[in-house]
């Protein structure tokens, strides 16, 4: 899904940047997230805390 419409930016772009070990403020940095209108930061946030609660609810199981 995309995440960020002005760089056509992904929700897996962001996901693997954060893996990667980088920031919130540095994976929209590197891929551009928000530099254009910025519409997408709450959506971006959103986004991979989403999948960070996901993460951690499949470790528990």
């Amino acid at each position: 899904m995309y995440i960020c419409i002005c760089k056509a930016i992904t929700d897996k772009q962001l996901e693997d940047a954060h893996k990667a070990g980088k920031t919130f403020k540095e994976a929209c940095r590197l891929l551009g997230i928000g530099s254009e209108c910025g519409t997408c930061l709450t959506d971006a946030w959103e986004n991979l805390k989403r999948s960070q609660n996901q993460r951690q609810e499949q470790k528990s199981e």
